[in-house]
């Protein structure tokens, strides 16, 4: 098998192979790149780490694939002013080692934040349970710049030289999968490190106390920086234990101080718990890297994963209709539930026609639904995004404003756009 085969293969998406691969190493030649694209109306898919990629649905014929990994440069760092400018194809885990030498750092996370891209967590809009403590990926962004179709670089946002008047790249671009224009560049606002942190662990037999223990907490003034349960499945993935029900709190903080949250949080959670345990500062990152295996979006074969916006009123009737999904089609299940954002993911192995009768049971739990990965032949019979809501029209005409042509990701954003 010749080079070009085999990147063929590599940067396939559910099955769609491009005709070929190309990996800019400046923005000058990726602008040529998709100017020539758009010359000839050659659709191409944008590529970080791969890591999220099976978010969208299906995609059609694909002339390119582009490799941006390429474009990864710290552009400005002020360290005192707690800003970054960083290439969209700069790892998270590089970011945050980079930042981590002046004691700040990024909360974006990741499944693998060795291999996603920070233009990949903006693009997919797929954010961690530190979300809560810290804000969204969308939060931290300061600046970004991106090339649109005719190969122009717009910029939008702070510490810019031009701006594209009239839009808000920022929130345009977030969670559009590139499919408005393609990053290049985030300007970043980052955050103090803190010096120390505690996981809080309780586990519990039944749902109930277990989400009367976690709003409890969410509700008060201890200020963890994650909340997260999950059910046996997902706690057995994460090798922690195989309780009914288990709940994760992080607590960050100076030394002293995370000590006694840490106290006060376990003191909170422990009634209706089996037991309790506060983990240490070493233990704590790998835990919630373990945690953050359910916002996966790699391209699946065998496999779903379902995300559903909820109200913390709304938590416990949809963690249990996922359990009724998967046992009405006799799927095996991992239930993962970040209750400080409110959403809920559920991964569910089985065959195409049970994933797609699970995910069609689940057509009117929570405020939204998505899915982050998916078999082709589900994707092929449904939109992942669930249903268009009534700003699906406004997205219509943003694509066209942006990208008439429809090259950027044709076919993979709501409405098949």
């Amino acid at each position: 098998m010749s080079a070009e085969q085999q990147d063929a293969d590599r940067f396939a998406v559910d099955g769609v192979r491009p005709e070929r691969v190309v990996r800019p190493e400046s923005v000058a030649e990726l602008r040529e790149i998709v100017r020539e694209a758009a010359a000839s109306e050659s659709p191409l898919i944008p590529w970080g780490g791969g890591t999220q990629m099976g978010f969208g649905n299906l995609a059609g014929p694909t002339a390119l694939a582009l490799d941006l990994t390429g474009l990864n440069q710290v552009v400005d760092y002020e360290p005192d002013d707690l800003t970054i400018g960083i290439q969209a194809g700069a790892t998270v885990g590089a970011a945050n080692e980079l930042l981590g030498q002046n004691g700040q750092f990024l909360p974006a996370e990741a499944a693998d934040p060795a291999r996603a891209t920070l233009g990949g967590v903006f693009a997919t809009g797929i954010a961690g349970p530190r979300r809560f403590g810290f804000g969204s990926p969308r939060d931290m962004v300061l600046g970004i710049s991106l090339v649109l179709p005719d190969g122009t670089l717009a910029r939008g946002g702070g510490k810019v030289v031009k701006n594209v008047s009239g839009f808000d790249l920022m929130r345009l671009n977030y969670g559009a999968l590139g499919s408005l224009g393609i990053i290049v560049q985030l300007n970043l606002k980052v955050l103090p490190a803190a010096r120390a942190q505690r996981t809080v662990l309780a586990r519990y037999a039944d749902l109930a106390p277990a989400l009367e223990a976690a709003m409890r907490v969410r509700e008060s003034t201890l200020g963890p920086t994650a909340i997260t349960l999950v059910d046996a499945g997902a706690a057995r993935a994460a090798e922690l234990g195989d309780a009914a029900w288990t709940l994760a709190l992080r607590c960050e903080a100076p030394p002293e101080a995370v000590t006694r949250q840490a106290d006060r949080v376990r003191e909170e959670v422990a009634s209706g718990a089996l037991d309790s345990a506060v983990l240490e500062d070493a233990a704590t990152q790998p835990t919630w890297l373990a945690l953050n295996g359910a916002l996966s979006a790699e391209p699946a074969r065998a496999w779903m994963n379902v995300r559903l916006g909820v109200t913390p009123s709304q938590a416990a009737v949809a963690l249990e209709a996922c359990g009724a999904a998967a046992i009405a089609t006799g799927l095996a299940l991992e239930r993962t539930a970040d209750l400080g954002s409110g959403l809920i993911y559920a991964r569910l192995n089985g065959t195409n026609g049970m994933l797609l009768g699970a995910w069609r049971g689940l057509a009117h739990v929570g405020s939204h639904r998505s899915l982050l990965s998916a078999p082709p032949a589900v994707k092929a019979e449904t939109d992942v995004f669930g249903a268009r809501n009534e700003g699906f029209p406004l997205m219509e005409a943003l694509k066209e404003q942006f990208d008439p042509g429809r090259i950027f990701n044709r076919g993979r954003f709501i409405g098949r756009l």
